[in-house]
């Protein structure tokens, strides 16, 4: 009981504190960046509405949902919820009011305010902005007390945000810009990618630097170089992971993020970005020429204790705009540990693994190093040479690959060497180069132990290897619309001589069929 007072008493004091002065109208109007699902904006509106069925809604970014279906019911629905929001009166100290939720909420009633408030009543208008006031008041006291890098990004991205539709000037806007800046350097490579290697993190956060860009473009007299530089340079990593289906690439979770989002926020980068060729810092290399895009995970050129993937020199290619070779892809949110680890598996990935075993130890208990990353652009084509420990302490061995795509025909060349470094642990047994198809090729193997890969499309490519122990197996793969049955090419080598041959190699390529 006593607990329950001091939360009330608390409340009561904190809100006190939180009242400023507020407009009667908004200072200015704001452009949204993002456009809803029309689709989605249908379903809420399909039947009574049922706030527990709306993902994320006390961050109400489904208001842009509602906008996109655009009817007047879609209007009157967004202002009722909003109203009923306030009515609620939730303790500050409530789920509601934490800080991310917060800054998303005020940042997307700010974002549309023209499309469903203006058309409310005063009074309605009158509360939703002293809402406004009271939640930015209340990120500004939030932002002192967290820790979190992304966390401090999005608290003042809601404080900018709303404090300009509120306000005609915004008095400590350089500092929180320079905080941004120092954020940034953090949690983003000099290359323009994440920290964290995924794209999901990378998108995200670059989604929020573009709304922070949009209402700085608006105001007077502020110095955003730093901030518009760095959005630029992470706007040219993600063009460099969008692959020509224009999807991501689908390492590191990228086969979860919908194409109608990347599209959405590649174009408010503003123009075309450079692509990269070598992004060594954050460990991705894009090999292309006018048909064929290759792009492969070298890893970080750096001690790697933990990754969330053992896809070391796994690689996606696509010819024109269509996938050829891909990992397995993603399950969103997957309850099931085993499946989840499976999918994050070296043998998940068009890459090679020993004795089946991971060449990143996902609970981080092993050691892997990224060695001799050596990229090489000329007319003829691209050249990528790199090698890895990852299986040094277990077999004594490490991993070679090299990938070789032309400018002058349409072929890819690879060649995986097993090179011993000592007598260090057991031998190993085989390895697998394994090389998972796309669903819609189906494989025909020649007497020449050649496999002919026939795409539905009506072209067809030819898999060669010096090595004529190959298997076709089928499998799943896990793409954005769901599971679907596909191939795998998986060539073996056996390495139980490797400590006395100290290197044993296989040669491989796929050639386009005339």
């Amino acid at each position: 009981m006593l607990k329950l007072i001091d939360i009330i008493t608390n409340n009561y004091f904190l809100k006190q504190k939180l009242k400023v002065t507020i407009p009667k109208t908004p200072v200015r109007r704001l452009t949204d960046n993002w456009q809803g699902s029309t689709k989605s904006g249908k379903r809420i509106l399909s039947n009574p509405v049922n706030t527990k069925t709306i993902q994320d809604f006390n961050k109400f970014n489904f208001i842009r949902d509602l906008k996109s279906e655009g009817s007047i019911k879609a209007r009157l629905t967004a202002r009722s919820l909003v109203e009923n929001w306030i009515n609620e009166d939730y303790n500050l100290r409530s789920h509601e009011y934490n800080s991310v939720i917060m800054a998303e909420r005020i940042s997307c009633w700010s974002f549309n305010y023209s499309w469903f408030a203006e058309s409310g009543g005063l009074d309605f208008q009158k509360k939703i902005l002293n809402s406004v006031a009271l939640q930015s008041k209340f990120l500004e006291l939030k932002l002192d007390l967290s820790n979190d890098n992304l966390e401090k990004i999005i608290i003042i991205k809601g404080i900018l945000v709303s404090k300009s539709i509120l306000y005609e000037t915004i008095d400590n806007i350089n500092q929180l810009l320079t905080v941004i800046n120092e954020k940034l350097e953090i949690l983003t490579n000099t290359d323009g990618g994440h920290i964290s290697r995924s794209p999901v993190k990378q998108l995200n956060l670059l989604r929020h630097l573009i709304e922070i860009r949009s209402i700085i473009a608006i105001l007077k007299n502020v110095d955003a170089d730093g901030l518009h530089q760095k959005t630029i340079k992470m706007g040219e990593f993600c063009r460099s992971f969008q692959m020509p289906d224009e999807y991501f690439s689908w390492f590191h979770g990228g086969s979860l993020i919908r194409k109608e989002i990347i599209k959405q926020t590649l174009n408010r980068i503003g123009y075309k970005n450079r692509i990269f060729s070598l992004a060594e810092e954050t460990g991705f290399c894009r090999l292309s020429n006018m048909n064929s895009v290759l792009f492969v995970d070298i890893g970080l050129n750096k001690k790697t204790i933990h990754n969330k993937k053992a896809s070391l020199f796994g690689f996606e290619f696509f010819y024109k705009k269509e996938k050829i070779i891909s990992n397995l892809g993603e399950i969103n949110n997957s309850k099931y540990k085993n499946m989840k680890n499976s999918l994050s598996s070296t043998a998940a990935h068009s890459s090679l693994n020993i004795d089946d075993r991971n060449n990143i130890d996902l609970n981080g208990r092993r050691i892997t190093r990224i060695s001799n990353i050596q990229f090489g652009k000329t007319k003829d084509g691209n050249l990528l040479d790199v090698t890895h420990s990852g299986y040094e302490t277990i077999f004594g061995v490490h991993h070679k690959r090299q990938i070789y795509l032309s400018n002058k025909k349409n072929e890819i060349r690879g060649r995986d060497e097993i090179l011993n470094i000592g007598n260090i642990g057991s031998i190993p047994k085989n390895a697998y180069i394994r090389f998972h198809l796309y669903p819609g090729i189906e494989l025909i193997k020649t007497r020449s132990g050649s496999i002919l890969l026939n795409h539905q499309k009506g072209y067809v490519w030819k898999m060669s290897s010096n090595n004529k122990n190959i298997s076709i197996e089928n499998s799943v793969m896990f793409t954005p619309n769901g599971p679907k049955p596909c191939k795998e090419l998986s060539i073996i080598l056996n390495l139980e001589k490797i400590r006395a041959y100290k290197s044993i190699s296989c040669n491989w390529a796929f050639e386009l069929q005339k």
